[in-house]
């Protein structure tokens, strides 16, 4: 059986070598050849930007979203609670004992109204 593969050593030692003087040096990017596809790098920089912003936002306005039901929540109970004593106050028994309270004379009326006829 032959081999498979014939590998130079000194090949892979010294491209392993020439890799890190070029990561060292900062020319590394440049010897691959990347200085080609900066547009695009910028291209896709720009959206990963936009893409974190926009996340960000919807955040912030899920955020507000969260408390506004909060608030709405606290809201319907204080209308409840308010609607409550409205309609408890429309009671005759009610109005007049808030009116002994108050030291007025005005009481309910103890015979039906008179109707005036033309």
């Amino acid at each position: 059986m032959g081999r498979k593969f014939d590998i130079d050593w000194k090949k892979v030692g010294s491209a392993t070598k020439e890799f890190f003087i070029a990561l060292g040096r900062g020319e590394l990017l440049t010897r691959m050849r990347v200085d080609k596809l900066f547009p695009y790098i910028l291209y896709l920089f720009f959206l990963g930007c936009v893409s974190i912003w926009m996340s960000y936002k919807t955040e912030q306005t899920m955020l507000t979203v969260q408390k506004n039901e909060s608030r709405i929540r606290s809201l319907k109970i204080y209308n409840a609670q308010k609607t409550y004593e409205l309609v408890s106050l429309d009671r005759l028994a009610t109005v007049e004992t808030m009116l002994e309270e108050a030291g007025s004379k005005v009481r309910t009326p103890e015979k039906p109204a008179d109707i005036i006829k033309d």
